[in-house]
């Protein structure tokens, strides 16, 4: 039985980081896929044939995961599964096609939080010069019921080393 579970996660970024440089390291497909703690190897390839329509166009890439099924590294292993990439005009979307029909949709995308004091609902986005930037990735799961707990936990954790690795000097930009 397949589930769908959606969830986010944003994480305030240094000040020292620009929106325009995060938005290149978004848009650089081997970088993102290099700061993912999670990922040991990965290579372009064509798009699977289960494909959507959607995704045909996208830029293609075979990833290679090294997980940890059981806590303290008592049992790790490797996931190969395909994956899609679409640049957007404030991000980056992926779509995650893994064994056992378990898909993967997120969106990245950097914006700027309200500032301190400011109205709620109060407009934020690229125009808006106060407050701190963000990294916001929403997540879209499908998979087996059994399997949710787990990989959601996978994603956070990965996405919170990810972004201490995209946030660290030199990192972004030129990841």
């Amino acid at each position: 039985m397949q589930t769908r579970t959606h969830f986010a996660n944003q994480t305030p970024l240094p000040s020292s980081i620009s929106e325009d440089a995060v938005l290149r390291t978004l848009h650089d497909h081997a970088a993102m896929i290099k700061q993912n703690p999670l990922v040991i190897h990965y290579e372009r390839c064509d798009p699977p044939a289960n494909a959507s329509s959607e995704d045909l166009h996208g830029i293609w890439y075979e990833l290679t995961d090294r997980v940890a099924y059981l806590p303290w590294g008592l049992l790790h292993g490797t996931v190969k599964y395909r994956g899609c990439f679409h640049d957007t005009p404030r991000g980056l979307r992926t779509h995650i096609y893994a064994p056992m029909g378990v898909h993967i949709r997120n969106l990245w995308t950097v914006h700027r939080q309200a500032a301190r004091g400011s109205e709620e609902g109060e407009e934020t986005g690229p125009a808006r010069d106060s407050g701190e930037l963000a990294l916001h990735e929403e997540i879209e799961l499908a998979c087996p019921l059994g399997m949710t707990t787990f990989i959601r936990r996978t994603l956070s954790q990965a996405h919170r080393e990810l972004v201490r690795r995209l946030s660290t000097a030199g990192s972004v930009g030129r990841a």
